[in-house]
Formats: structure tokens, C-alpha cells, sequence
């Protein structure tokens, strides 16, 4: 766009110089100031289309930076098998899902107290030996507490009749449990879900 305007004032002053012009339209004073304007007109005209001639190739030849394809999802790894490995070490330890597992209802209570003593006492151990737990709440249960807005997020669970805005008064029903060490198991294997999966594998005795 410079270039097309630079170039119409050469043409008008390139005019004045050709056409046959009324004495006094041009003051006398102004020819040589003409004439240095027509130079450095001319001057850009050829200064600019060589630079554009230069940089047209340049720009021509310049590589498009291709358009990035879009990066195809990652499949998520398949989930680890601590879960197995623990559930594992409970039922050996403790027949934790023999237990769970079992139809209890046409057993006595005698019965059923005897067989959650081995349970208590063996998944107590597997669960001693990977977490460090204790309770939440120091005090015991039936303490009256006062719980406001400060309170520690996830530290209560207000049930009953919950009503309006913090500060709630109530009383403790449980204590809670916290811990403050987590290593599961490191021996794990991935969880397939068209695979046996197997938590225990099946007993047999030789005879």
C-alpha cells in the first residue's frame, strides 16, 4: 500500500515536470524542494521493491509447521492388586472372608463368638502390621462436643436431626479411626477383569 502511494505522488510531481504549466502556479522558490521530494520518492519506490522482491521467495519457501494430530487417549493402566494382596494376608491370617462370606444366621451365638475370636485376632495383626490406626476422637463415646465452622473438614459426620448452620452440639456414638501410616503390601499384580483374579487360592490336601 506505501508503494501505491509513493508511487501516485511520483506520478504528480513527474507531471509537474512535463506539463505545460501557468507562469507563476509553481513559486519559483519551490522547484528545488520538488525535485529533492521527487528523488527520495523515487529513492523509496525502488528501495521497497527490492526488499519485497527479496523477502517474497523467503516467505514463499518458509515450511508450514504442520498441524499437530491429535494425541491418541492413553488406555489407563489396569488397576494393582493391593487390594487382593491384603484381602489375601486377612483371610490367611484371620478367615476373614470365610467369615464375611458365611451364612451365620442358622448358627448360635456361642458359635458365631467362638469363630470371630480367630478372626478378631488374626486380622488385627495383618491390619496392626500396615497401618498405624487410632481413634479421631480422644474422649470417649457419650462425651457431649461442639462442633463449629472451624472444624476440621471430614473429621465429623453429623447424623440425626441436622438443622441450620455450625456451631452443632451433640454427642459422640463413635470415635472414629485415623492413621497415620499406609504401606500396602508392595507385592502386587494387576487386576484383569476377564482373569481369575484369585484372592486364595484353593486348599487341597495330599492323602
Amino acid at each position: 500500500m506505501a508503494i501505491l502511494i509513493a508511487a501516485f505522488f511520483a506520478f504528480v510531481l513527474s507531471a509537474l515536470f512535463l506539463l505545460p504549466l501557468p507562469e507563476g502556479l509553481l513559486p519559483a522558490a519551490a522547484v528545488p524542494y520538488r525535485d529533492f521530494l521527487f528523488m527520495a520518492l523515487s529513492l523509496f519506490i525502488v528501495v521497497a521493491s527490492l526488499l519485497r522482491r527479496r523477502a517474497g521467495p523467503a516467505e514463499a519457501a518458509a515450511p508450514t509447521s504442520p498441524t499437530p494430530s491429535p494425541a491418541a487417549p492413553k488406555e489407563p493402566p489396569p488397576p494393582a492388586g493391593e487390594a487382593l494382596v491384603l484381602l489375601s494376608l486377612l483371610q490367611e491370617k484371620g478367615r476373614f472372608l470365610d467369615f464375611l462370606m458365611e451364612d451365620i444366621t442358622a448358627y448360635k451365638d456361642p458359635q458365631v463368638a467362638a469363630a470371630s475370636r480367630v478372626v478378631h485376632q488374626g486380622c488385627s495383626a495383618v491390619i496392626r502390621e500396615f497401618l498405624d490406626v487410632s481413634p479421631v476422637h480422644e474422649g470417649k463415646e457419650g462425651d457431649r462436643v461442639s462442633i463449629d465452622k472451624s472444624a476440621e473438614p471430614g473429621r465429623y459426620r453429623m447424623v440425626g436431626k441436622v438443622l441450620g448452620e455450625p456451631p452443632y452440639a451433640g454427642v459422640v456414638i463413635h470415635r472414629g479411626w485415623k492413621t497415620t501410616k499406609l504401606a500396602l503390601p508392595r507385592i502386587t499384580r494387576p487386576v484383569d477383569p476377564a482373569g481369575p483374579n484369585t484372592i486364595t487360592p484353593v486348599e487341597v490336601e495330599i492323602r
